[in-house]
């Protein structure tokens, strides 16, 4: 979802950049078939020499799925990112990580770049881990800290297309609060950043602290969807495997503000996405 993304943002700026999307399997966003986990994406990397790495590389899997595998998960989030900053790190490259807000524990509820990171899930560990070998093998790199990453893409199941998919009764959370993200703000931070040859960590979220029930209202109402759909819960009702940092809102004051980015408010991304499709 992210990287794909990414790939089209940075192809339509053809006279700034050619862009090589490296993934494991075919798509349209790929360009090179290989594994981050296997020692030879060195030599990979040193036959396209790129100026730039951004890496959106992630187990496959949710938040859950990390839990229950952490062996293969930590080959993707340890391995790869090691691979792939320190081939980054003796070329001279600038790297550009995806990281995620699960970092934070979730108990302040107003978290930025200085905030204390204490992840309570295995997935929150393995991302955390990864910003730390960016950090202690570069200087020149930026890492993100995005959450709830949101887009029409038909057949992604990021959270706006699990509830615009929604046909059965469907609990949602109450209790999880975050600053939900358009994937298109997300884009609009990464080129910018890059443009601004910026270095170090940024808060990347949008603005409206907002919980994953009323996210969800707010869908409901700008598609018109039936909100008899959607059930308000604790997370406790769930039954999910790993644990969620749920007073998780964030600042992302410093990003907009070095930017100088107004970023838009979930319901402005909202009606957006409904008007393309109209």
């Amino acid at each position: 979802f992210v990287g794909s993304n990414l790939f089209e943002r940075f192809r339509k700026s053809e006279e700034k950049y050619d862009v090589y999307g490296i993934s494991t399997k075919t798509s349209d966003t790929t360009r090179n078939i290989a594994d981050i986990r296997d020692f030879g994406i060195k030599n990979l990397l040193s036959d396209i020499n790129p100026d730039i790495l951004i890496h959106s590389a992630k187990f496959r899997g949710g938040v859950d799925y990390y839990e229950n595998h952490r062996e293969e998960a930590s080959r993707i989030e340890i391995d790869g990112t090691r691979n792939l900053a320190e081939w980054a790190k003796e070329k001279d490259k600038k790297f550009v990580l995806l990281s995620t807000d699960y970092v934070y524990e979730g108990k302040i509820n107003n978290y930025n770049e200085e905030s204390e990171t204490k992840p309570v899930n295995f997935y929150g560990e393995m991302k955390l881990k990864t910003e730390e070998i960016v950090k202690s093998s570069l200087d020149n790199y930026v890492i993100l800290r995005p959450t709830v990453i949101f887009g029409y893409v038909p057949g992604d199941t990021n959270f706006l297309m699990q509830i615009l998919g929604a046909k059965d009764k469907k609990k949602i959370p109450l209790d999880q609060i975050s600053n939900p993200i358009d994937i298109n703000v997300l884009m609009d931070y990464t080129e910018r950043l890059i443009e601004r040859n910026a270095r170090g960590i940024f808060v990347a979220t949008g603005r409206d602290k907002i919980n994953r029930y009323e996210f969800t209202m707010q869908i409901a109402d700008v598609f018109n969807l039936d909100k008899s759909l959607f059930e308000p819960v604790r997370t406790t009702e769930l039954g999910q495997i790993a644990k969620r940092p749920l007073n998780n809102g964030t600042d992302s004051s410093k990003i907009m503000k070095y930017l100088n980015y107004k970023c838009p408010l979930i319901y402005e991304s909202l009606e957006k996405i409904k008007r393309s499709l109209e």
